[in-house]
């Protein structure tokens, strides 16, 4: 069997296993990577050197993406192997292979940078604007914009959202009291909403290209720099939560992260609160290994025991 044909019987069995985004993506890294390097070839006489050289190559243009391919590949061969098209003692040219490093990417808001953020947003959200409201939902609760623009009346619950479908699948999101009554507030100013109703309504317009023209504009008013990104309001939430003292495990679950090593990526610290850091890990340590001093004697003391011995 061809590594082509091999690509044909795994999405038939693969695909019904991806959201429509997923195939998507799934689909071009085989289109555009896998097949050109290896379609023709015989899946038994893909070997580890043909592997990695194509890995190296591709990696030098996307370290991302080889990394995402490699594991697409892998997972093939695999499957290859467990349903009878390699022989059980045949290894995997795949597996093993050291991943590229993935730079961090993105930034968060400062303080200050949230405040003015905060009180555009405010401004534009209750002149009615549901683009304001759909970033001010996403700094609030650190959700994608996915799953906010797809948020249903009957999914906003008193102390949660209840998210149908995300990048991980179901979950609920709980709500801290700024969410809530942001919730409770952008409800009241809509008295037609009805529960099977989308939270957010653009009406002919497309969802998202309306919120990011709204945020560029917004950006702009809220002096932001021209970098920053829609999803960089995810990033702000977890690195806030943390710089609080939450923990990475917490600030996971609150995200839908399945791995804790995606969330450590969005852990950025800001200058602040390392230097807050290393004054205090460096005086706890001064004090441990800092020789004791000698207690000097009061120079009353000294007067004293002088004037007697005269």
């Amino acid at each position: 069997m061809t590594f082509r044909e091999l690509c044909a019987q795994h999405e038939l069995r693969h695909a019904t296993n991806l959201k429509p985004s997923g195939l998507r993506t799934y689909r071009s890294y085989v289109r555009l990577q896998l097949l050109p390097a290896f379609g023709s070839s015989p899946i038994d006489t893909i070997t580890r050197r043909d592997v990695v050289c194509w890995f190296q190559r591709y990696g030098l243009t996307s370290p991302g993406g080889a990394n995402r391919a490699l594991g697409i590949l892998s997972q093939m061969l695999t499957s290859a192997q467990r349903w009878d098209m390699l022989p059980p003692d045949w290894s995997n040219p795949a597996v093993g292979i050291r991943l590229n490093r993935r730079r961090a990417v993105g930034t968060f808001l400062s303080k200050p940078q949230m405040a003015r953020l905060g009180s555009v947003l405010t401004r534009r959200s209750n002149i009615g604007c549901p683009a304001a409201g759909v970033l001010e939902a996403l700094l609030l609760t650190g959700c994608r914009v996915g799953e906010i623009l797809s948020l249903r009346w009957e999914d906003v619950r008193p102390e949660l959202l209840r998210l149908r479908d995300s990048k991980t699948g179901a979950r609920d999101v709980p709500l801290g009291t700024a969410a809530r009554r942001f919730f409770t507030s952008y409800r009241r100013r809509r008295t037609a909403a009805r529960r099977r109703q989308k939270v957010f309504q653009f009406g002919e317009a497309v969802p998202y290209e309306r919120v990011r023209t709204v945020w560029l504009s917004v950006r702009k008013e809220a002096q932001l720099p021209a970098t920053l990104r829609i999803h960089d309001l995810r990033h702000s939430f977890a690195s806030h939560a943390i710089m609080a003292g939450e923990s990475l495990f917490t600030v996971s679950r609150l995200l839908g992260h399945k791995r804790i090593q995606t969330t450590a990526r969005y852990a950025h610290l800001a200058d602040d609160t390392l230097r807050a850091s290393a004054e205090r890990i460096g005086m706890l340590i001064l004090d441990q290994v800092k020789p004791p001093t000698r207690r000097r004697e009061e120079p009353t003391t000294r007067a004293k025991t002088h004037g007697g011995a005269s």
